[in-house]
């Protein structure tokens, strides 16, 4: 007697593999399990910011740029709130050292000025890669600014991406892009909130 397989059985079967290609191919994983910043301090008071952030690393400039991937940038003296900022030129880029975020890390901030050029733009991407190891590069945002110091508009981070299970979280790194054929910029003091209120 030929062995038969029940319908209830097949169906199971079916479903299980169904849930497990949406899993995986609609909705990307987390590729890396990593640890979140905790407390912060309230940085962008002067600029009717209340919430709290902690610095990327290296994000001062003031010991160099620990972790961070330079090309055509360098630290300089001059900085918004030390002696140092970042200077990346029109053709160059800087890329943070790998920041662990979550839901609970919705958003980043920064300082930045142009540095040189009558007109500039800078283009904010975050870089990240899939449970299936493919690499992302997601925009933040972009900033045309003047030639002082301000503050960046606040920028998403965990906000924005496959996040959306509790207790995910992701590696993922800052890259600061200024576009061709317009000015240096200068940027500093690198925050990401971990939407923690002390």
């Amino acid at each position: 007697m030929p062995y038969l397989i029940r319908r209830p059985r097949v169906r199971r079967s079916v479903c299980a593999l169904v849930g497990a290609f949406l899993l995986t191919v609609l909705i990307p994983a987390v590729a890396n399990a990593c640890t979140v910043s905790a407390g912060g301090s309230q940085v962008f008071t002067s600029v009717g910011d209340m919430g709290y952030y902690t610095l990327v690393q290296g994000g001062s400039f003031e010991a160099g740029a620990p972790g961070w991937s330079l090309t055509g940038a360098t630290v300089t003296a001059g900085g918004a709130s030390g002696s140092r900022s970042l200077t990346i030129t029109p053709n160059g880029s800087a890329v943070s050292p790998p920041v662990c975020v979550s839901v609970a890390t919705p958003t980043f901030r920064f300082v930045e000025r142009r540095a040189s050029g009558t007109w500039a733009q800078m283009n904010v991407n975050v870089l990240w890669t899939d449970a299936q190891g493919v690499a992302h590069s997601t925009t933040a945002g972009s900033v045309s600014g003047m030639t002082s110091w301000t503050a960046s508009p606040v920028m998403l981070l965990g906000a924005m991406l496959p996040l959306w299970e509790s207790g995910s979280t992701l590696s993922v790194r800052l890259q600061f892009l200024p576009a061709q054929y317009g000015g240096s910029w200068a940027i500093d003091d690198v925050y990401v909130d971990p939407y923690s209120r002390g």
